[in-house]
């Protein structure tokens, strides 16, 4: 599942066996300053929205082609390395079995912060456990 809300992977593991395995891939835009990701992660959610359109007007998103904050939050985990693992969490609190994050940028030649920073964000555990 890539760039799905976290009710979809409750929705999810609900319709699978729990021996299935349910991954998600988590777009994200990290900062040190969540009101620097806004922009970007407005972009990044138009650009996933096609696709995500009628997930999300099922989910009981209004108009969620407006791209309020909710529905871009819904896709698009941004703000601070804390932010980001939160999101990571819930996705494992949903019993996803695996997330995979993908760092959206302006500038692909240079990280928004230190590698350090960067594996900093990573959850504790990346499976979940059975």
């Amino acid at each position: 599942m890539l760039g799905t809300p976290i009710e979809y992977a409750r929705i999810a593991r609900a319709t699978l066996e729990d021996d299935r395995l349910l991954a998600t891939t988590q777009m994200c835009v990290l900062r040190h300053d969540r009101a620097d990701t806004a922009d970007l992660a407005r972009t990044t959610a138009a650009s996933a929205l096609p696709n995500r359109h009628a997930l999300l007007r099922g989910l009981e998103y209004e108009n969620p082609g407006a791209l309020n904050d909710r529905p871009v939050d819904a896709l698009v985990a941004h703000g601070t390395v804390e932010d980001i693992a939160h999101r990571a969490q819930q996705h494992f609190d949903a019993e996803v079995d695996h997330v995979s994050l993908h760092l959206m940028t302006t500038t692909p030649d240079s990280p928004p912060i230190s590698q350090g920073e960067q594996r900093a964000c990573l959850p504790a555990r990346w499976h979940r456990g059975r």
